[in-house]
């Protein structure tokens, strides 16, 4: 199993943690957002593939976008889900 990792705010009753099967990173978080439909909008565009402005830590290493397609999760790992920040 693969725990995923999402800020509070993302959920009504807090919880940060979750757990999925291990995979590649774009089907560990698709079976994510179909196990918690209210995270659902926060990680999928409309098209149902994970959105690139996601931030997305594998084990405390943040994944490059250009490096997502290609990143399998390992059975133990801890994949987190950080919030897009904007500012000036």
């Amino acid at each position: 199993m693969v725990t995923i990792i999402v800020p509070m705010v993302w959920t009504a009753d807090g919880t940060t943690r979750f757990q999925t099967a291990a995979g590649p990173l774009a089907e560990v978080v698709k079976r994510f957002a179909a196990e918690r439909p209210d995270c659902r909008d926060r990680v999928l565009g409309p098209d149902g593939e994970p959105l690139m402005y996601v931030n997305v830590c594998v084990d405390d290493e943040l994944v490059p976008r250009d490096r997502r397609a290609g990143t399998v999760v390992a059975d133990g790992s801890t994949v987190t889900l950080i919030a897009p920040m904007a500012g000036g």
